[in-house]
Order: structure tokens, then sequence, then C-alpha cells
């Protein structure tokens, strides 16, 4: 075969194309990863929050919220106690900073959560410290 009939000839240019797309698939599974990860993160973050907002909830005395309603004496101390024995429980919940408040109607919680998580192939986004996610919550303590 001469030498121009060998540079038209199409043999071998396919393994590129093979190495090509399984390089497309691998970046496509890596992000699914990486989403699913950052999912799930949110997803235990916010039922942290949850559960704080509960147990600040639990912490308010309801005969005595309901005749505070007026008034600026809110039971903030006694919520942020409930929230960061709820947070001691488990050390899972250490990473967890949360900021608890009392809404003026005197029965409601509502915390603020954040927290940094490191996620599986973080290089990929540009942050290899990992990301700083956020979750809010709020109960409502029984007022009877």
């Amino acid at each position: 075969m001469s030498r121009a009939g060998l540079l038209s000839d199409d043999r071998g240019s396919t393994i590129p194309l093979i190495l090509g797309f399984f390089l497309i698939g691998l970046l496509m599974v890596a992000g699914a990863v990486l989403a699913s990860d950052a999912f799930t993160h949110q997803r235990d973050l916010q039922s942290v929050c949850d559960g704080a907002a509960i147990a600040g909830a639990n912490a308010i005395d309801g005969p005595a919220a309901r005749t505070r309603k007026l008034t600026a004496a809110l039971p903030l101390a006694a919520v942020q106690a409930a929230v960061q024995d709820y947070l001691a429980e488990d050390a899972a919940r250490s990473e967890v900073s949360v900021q608890a408040a009392v809404a003026p109607d005197g029965s409601t919680v509502l915390t603020d959560c954040r927290t940094s998580n490191q996620l599986a192939f973080a290089r990929l986004t540009g942050r290899p410290d990992g990301i700083e996610q956020r979750a809010r919550s709020q109960a409502q303590g029984v007022v009877q």
C-alpha cells in the first residue's frame, strides 16, 4: 500500500474515540457521586436541624410561654441549653453549628444550622476543602 493510501485509511481511529467516551463516562459517574454525596450531607444536616428545633421547642414551658406572649422575657436560655444538650448526645452532631432563637409568639423555636463537609471527587468542583451547607428549621412548643 502506498503512503497516500495509508494516510487516508481509517484503521485505528476507534481507539481514541473509545478512550474519549470512557473519559466522558467517568466524569459523568464522578459528577453523579458528587451530587448524591452533597444531597446526603444536606439531608443529614436538615435532620439535625429539625431535631434541634424540636428539642428547643420541648424546653419551652407551655403555660409560661402563653402568659409571656407580649413581653420581652422569652425562654431563650432554656432553649439554647436544650439545643446544646441535643447536639452533645451524638458525636456526629458535634460538627454542626446551631443558632437558636425564639419567635415573638414565645412558643416557636427557629434554628439556623451550618456545617462544612468534605465531598467525594471535590477536586472536580475546585473546592478540595469541602463545601459549607446550611439548613433552617422551626418547631412550635405545645402551648395549652
